[in-house]
């Protein structure tokens, strides 16, 4: 993949359509600071989905749309197109060629397009996961990049190794599937919640759910009597409908009758107006020919006098041509006189200037060698010259320095004198210092043993504080779990008051009879609320009594009878009953001796019920023994008679034939109230344990609170104690580094004392060799003088030889210069009389033309008059004839419009006649509309009320035997019945049904949410284990090569990367330890500017080496380096530039000279930046120079043909080698020096 091309339009400076083509290799732009260069590299981010507007350099995102000079008007949209060549397939779309657009509109909307198709941001960003390529890849480096991968910060370092591993497309998985857990897990939590609430309505709806049923039942019985008396009415409604429709029927036969009459009429009324309309027609045709006739005469009329007018001109024009004709002819004479008279003038000046000049090329030779000697003089006489000067110089020189010298050597012995007094007052002023040293030691050592002391009672309170905190900590989860089960015994014990109340558990017969129990004050309870088993006992009689557990009992055989009645009339379902006085059940005479072990007693001994309840009690359960769950029934159940069974305490019954067992999600029937009971002693217990675990949190609370206040205190005093012994520490070490600056100061003053001698000496010895120099120096400077001297005078001799011959060169010059232009004003005299005679020729043919066309239009003019004349006599004879015409048509109107009027007073009759029908119509109409009224508000209501057609259904009368007022009476009692219900939630039939189902919805969805928990933590583990292994892959791969890359930029030295965190690699910071050859730095913030950029190039590049990027933007990152370093990186570039493309934008010279492709950004507009591209080849010296502009260059762009002459307004800052590559490009109509 490569970059292939890059359209701009009215991105920041470049409003005008600029189209950028890229080649492989480097590519660098250059320009002045402030032309716009960098804008390309934000173009290009921009279009790969930027967001950040800091990162371009912007407050907010409309600023990057063109916002006008002062000549031209802002845009109202930026776009920018990006052109990729996917030869490699690394883009994951099956196009070769990839083109990204970007649109922004100065409205804030934005647009974005993959091969001209609208797409989403979301898409462009993911096209270009894991490919090197993106708004905050290492395709794009700029200055602050390479500072970010160098500082502390490693945010941005992290970025490009996830990137070079390949893991982005992993993490944005990752944070994707990590928000879903997070929403799965409050799905999960408020699904509960809502399950909890739901059923809760659920036992809500289902008292409602009764109630509602009932109120049903009357409501069906009051819509059949309305379905009944509505429908007789509607058939009545109909009958009477009937009658009507046939009288209306005969009205409207009549009034039809009267309508086609009327028609008829009406019709024969059209025709005879149809006759005066087409007589009207015909007379205004007539008057029409009649006035165009009359136009047309006079238009022939104005032709002739306009004819007639013409060939008088024209005549008039023919004289005056051949006037003019004889004055041109006589005009030419004179001007060929005149030019044979100036040729002969010109051969003559010719032959004298030919003269002048072969005379000024000899004295130009005669010069050019006088010339030349006096060059030589004059040079040999300047060597001489600067030889005197040196000579002068050097004799100076060694004046001031001997003066300098001397006055050194009497510094230095001051100097030496100086030392040896500082020496002596700093050895005084150091010796009491030891002395105070060692007393400020032993205060210390006082205070460091008060401190221990303070310390270690601190560290025995703050043991003991963390105990008393402990067990506050312990007392709060305490409280929390005694709350905790506080809450969950009220809740059971208010679960079991509504199943309670509810009946949960029992059949529908039992619940329907319970809730109007009140009707029958026979019924004593069920047989779970009076038969109580003792405890352990409860799941032996359950499931001894089985479903008899759930039966009522009643006082009476008549109360029995009537509920089960009521039951099968209402249709509430079955139910059991029991009837203690009916004799059928009684209690068993005589049961067996047992003494097995396993043997508990006889189930009746562990149920305690009402006195007069006990018969029923035995006869239902005297025959049954208990056994201890877990031994075996055999023995017990041999020595039972027939008719006896066997219950183990756990609740499995065994009889002779069958055994009963197992287990249910319902709740006991038994010991419900009892239940009740526990759970209230229970609460209370639970709640006294609660205040005294609260009261003892108070009281350790205010333990702890005095103990930190002791803390406090023990705190403020070790810290006045380290304040006293920093002071001391202070004192000491500022009197040591008293003592150890004298000792120090003593040293250095002995060493200076000993240098000062040293240079004293030499100095000494330096002016002794002075002395020598400067005699020779003064012998060679006096034959100097004497040499020059000689020299003078033969200068003067070829100075007046080359002035002469100068003279002589002179005078020759102006006399060719005076030849020249007296022959250039005899050749333009003769040209312009040449000219002259040309022009006057042409109007000679121009004159005669004129005369011919004119003569040729008097002619044409002569016949047209004629023909004209013969066509007005024949209009004139025209009109005559149309105007009797106009005449005749006129009397046949007039009897027209008699035979209309009558027609028209027939029609009047006959309407008259139809108004009278249509008023019966009309009235009996009304009388339908009544009933149609009537009828639809019927159906209306009925529609309304129960939702059905009343014409659809079939409706038999309830009760034949009243009669139609009877039954209406009827109607209105039952309603008045139906209002004493109260207020009934008609919903609850339906809502009932949704809840429950919703309540199983609800469970059924928190199953599924459990599973994808589940799953979301498997898939995000498979993550973190695959990005894991390649990050530390690709972790390795980098190491190895920055360690390489870096040894070749910095010539040696040693570098590496590691993880702070290897344990955990995805978020760990990553460390970079560098040490450029022949240093050790602490930390690589230390670096140097350029040392910081060449580690982080090496760093980039060494992510390159493992994943490289089809392409690179790089933002003047060469700029802190210097030469050197500057071609390491370039070496670097080339080696790299087989496989990537470089786009360097920079001022470095050395980059521009490494380039193969040149932009130069110019702003020959202000405001506005435009390109200058060259490109350098080795087949073509000449390199072709490309201002890219607007759309009419794209072609010639893409081309590389010359669209317009370039701007060269930096050409200056260029180097040398690059500057003669363009200036011998340039076309000839170019100054380079011009910049044009």
């Amino acid at each position: 993949m490569y970059l292939k091309r890059l359209d701009i339009i009215g991105f920041k400076s470049f409003a005008n359509k600029t189209a950028i083509q890229f080649s492989q290799g480097i590519t660098a732009v250059v320009g002045p600071n402030g032309c716009g260069k960098t804008n390309i590299l934000d173009a290009l981010r921009w279009v790969l989905g930027e967001q950040r507007t800091s990162l371009l350099r912007g407050n907010k995102m409309e600023e990057i749309i063109f916002n006008g000079t002062s000549e031209v008007k802002p845009l109202g949209m930026s776009e920018v197109t990006l052109t990729l060549v996917n030869n490699r397939g690394i883009l994951p779309t099956e196009y070769g060629e990839v083109q990204v657009t970007r649109r922004l509109f100065r409205s804030g909307e934005s647009e974005y397009l993959l091969n001209k198709v609208p797409c989403r941001l979301k898409d462009i960003i993911e096209l270009f996961y894991d490919t090197g390529v993106g708004a905050r890849s290492y395709s794009v480096i700029q200055q602050d990049m390479i500072d970010a991968v160098i500082s502390d910060k490693a945010e941005e370092r992290r970025f490009l190794f996830e990137e070079a591993a390949g893991i982005t497309k992993y993490k944005q998985r990752k944070k994707a599937a990590l928000r879903k857990l997070e929403a799965t897990e409050a799905d999960f939590l408020r699904l509960g919640d809502i399950y909890s609430e739901v059923q809760t309505q659920v036992r809500s709806l289902k008292r409602q759910f009764k109630k509602a049923e009932r109120y049903q039942q009357a409501a069906d019985e009051i819509k059949n009597w309305e379905l009944y008396l509505s429908s007789r009415r509607m058939t009545n409604i109909q009958k009477d409908k009937r009658e009507i429709g046939v009288r209306l029927k005969t009205v409207t036969d009549a009034v039809i009758e009267v309508e086609t009459s009327i028609e008829k009429k009406s019709a024969q009324l059209e025709v005879e107006r149809g006759q005066q309309t087409d007589m009207d027609q015909k007379l205004a045709s007539v008057s029409s020919d009649a006035f165009d006739i009359s136009e047309q005469a006079h238009t022939l009329e104005n032709k002739i006098v306009v004819l007639s007018e013409k060939r008088s001109n024209a005549r008039t024009l023919c004289e005056r041509n051949e006037a003019d004709i004889h004055g041109f002819q006589e005009r030419t004479r004179i001007l060929s006189e005149q030019t044979l008279e100036a040729e002969d003038t010109l051969k003559t000046q010719q032959d004298e200037l030919s003269s002048l000049e072969v005379k000024l090329q000899e004295a130009q030779r005669v010069q050019g060698e006088a010339d030349r000697r006096l060059l030589e003089a004059r040079t040999t006489k300047e060597s001489e010259n600067h030889e005197l000067l040196e000579l002068e110089g050097k004799l100076s020189s060694e004046k001031a320095e001997d003066d300098n010298l001397r006055e050194q050597e009497l510094e230095l012995t001051a100097l030496v004198e100086n030392l040896n007094r500082q020496y002596d007052q700093v050895k005084n002023e150091s010796a009491p210092l030891s002395g105070s040293i060692d007393e400020k030691q032993l205060q210390r050592d006082s205070l460091k043993k008060d401190k221990a002391s303070s310390e270690k009672t601190l560290a025995d309170l703050t043991d003991n504080m963390n105990d008393m905190v402990e067990q506050s900590e312990e007392a709060t989860v305490e409280i929390s779990n005694l709350t905790a089960s506080i809450e969950a015994c009220q809740a059971r014990k208010s679960l079991l008051e509504e199943m309670i109340l509810q009946y949960e558990g029992y059949e529908s017969g039992v619940i329907a009879t319970m809730e109007i129990r009140e009707l029958w004050p026979g019924i004593a309870g069920t047989v779970a609320d009076k038969f109580v088993p003792s405890d352990g006992m409860e799941a032996a009689a359950e499931a001894a009594l089985g479903e008899i557990a759930g039966y009522i009992i009643c006082d009476n055989r008549t109360t029995a009878e009537d509920i089960i009645r009521y039951l099968k009339d209402e249709k509430k379902g079955k139910i059991g009953l029991l009837v203690p006085t009916s004799g059928i059940l009684n209690p068993v005479e005589r049961r067996p001796e047992i003494d097995l072990p396993e043997f508990v007693g006889w189930l009746d001994s562990f149920i305690t019920t009402d006195e007069n309840l006990r018969p029923l009690m035995g006869a239902v359960l005297s025959r049954t023994a208990v056994f201890q769950a877990g031994s075996d029934p055999t023995p017990l159940l041999e020595r039972l008679p027939y008719g006896f069974s066997a219950v183990s305490t756990d609740g499995v019954l065994y009889n002779r034939n069958a055994i009963t067992g197992g287990s249910d999600d319902k709740f006991p029937l038994f010991r419900r109230r009892e239940k009740i009971a526990e759970q209230e002693t229970a609460l209370t217990e639970l709640t006294a344990k609660n205040t005294a675990a609260r009261e003892r949190k108070n009281c350790l609370v205010a333990d702890i609170a005095a103990a930190r206040a002791r803390s406090g205190q023990l705190t403020e005093e070790i810290k006045s104690l380290d304040e006293q012994l920093q002071s001391l520490e202070r004192e000491i070490g500022d009197l040591e580094y008293q003592y150890r600056t004298a000792q120090t100061e003593m040293s250095r003053l002995v060493r200076e004392r000993q240098t000062a001698t040293d240079k004293r000496e030499h100095i000494r010895n330096r002016q002794l060799n002075l002395e020598l120099d400067y005699t020779k120096l003064s012998d060679k400077k006096k034959l100097l003088v004497s040499t020059m001297s000689e020299g003078g005078e033969r200068l003067a001799v070829f100075e007046n030889a080359a002035s002469s011959s100068l003279e002589q060169v002179s005078r020759l010059q102006i006399g060719v210069v005076e030849a020249r232009s007296r022959i250039e004003q005899t050749q333009s005299k003769l040209s312009h009389i040449r000219q002259l005679r040309d022009e006057i020729g042409r109007t000679i043919d121009t004159k005669k033309d004129e005369i011919r066309r004119a003569r040729s239009e008097i002619d044409s003019s002569t016949d047209t008059i004629a023909v004209l004349e013969k066509q007005l006599k024949e209009t004139f004879e025209k009109r005559s004839r149309v105007e009797s015409l106009q005449n005749e048509l006129q009397g046949n109107r007039a009897e027209v419009l008699e035979q209309l009027s009558t027609s028209e007073g027939e029609l009047k009759k006959l309407r008259l006649d139809r108004e009278t029908l249509n008023d019966e119509k009309h009235q009996l109409e009304m009388r339908l509309t009544t009933f149609e009224s009537e009828l639809s508000a019927l159906l209306d209501r009925i529609s309304q009320d129960y939702e059905l057609d009343l014409n659809e259904v079939e409706a038999p009368c309830p009760d034949e035997s009243l009669s139609e007022a009877e039954a209406r009476e009827f109607l209105i009692s039952k309603k008045e019945q139906l209002k004493n219900y109260g207020m009934v939630n008609l919903l609850a039939l339906d809502e009932y049904k949704g809840a429950a189902d919703r309540e199983k919805f609800l469970g059924e969805q928190i199953a599924d949410l459990e599973n994808a928990r589940k799953d979301l933590t498997k898939t995000i583990s498979k993550i973190n284990q695959t990005a894991r292994q390649m990050f530390n892959e690709t972790f390795e791969k980098v190491q190895a090569n920055f360690k390489k890359l870096f040894t070749e930029l910095f010539s040696g030295g040693e570098a590496s990367i590691k993880l702070v965190d290897s344990d955990n690699p995805l978020e760990s910071d990553i460390e970079i330890i560098a040490r450029p050859r022949g240093k050790k730095l602490l930390s690589i913030t230390m670096m140097s500017g350029g040392e910081r950029a060449l580690t982080a190039i090496s760093l980039l590049f060494s992510l390159y080496l493992v994943k490289p990027s089809p392409f690179c933007i790089l933002d003047e990152i060469d700029a802190p380096l210097d030469d050197a370093n500057c071609r390491r990186f370039l070496k670097i570039l080339d080696k790299f530039s087989d496989y990537t493309q470089f786009v360097a934008i920079t001022h470095n010279k050395i980059t521009m000279e490494a380039a193969n492709n040149l932009y130069g950004v110019t702003m020959e507009q202000p405001g506005i930046s435009q390109l200058v591209a060259v490109r350098f080849t080795e087949e073509d010296e000449s390199d072709e120079i490309v201002k890219i502009v607007h759309d009419e260059d794209t072609d010639a762009i893409a081309n590389n043909t010359v669209a317009t002459e370039p701007t060269m307004e930096t050409l200056d800052d260029l180097p040398q080698a690059v500057r003669e590559r363009i200036e011998e490009s340039i076309p000839s109509t170019v100054d380079p020096d011009k910049g044009q």
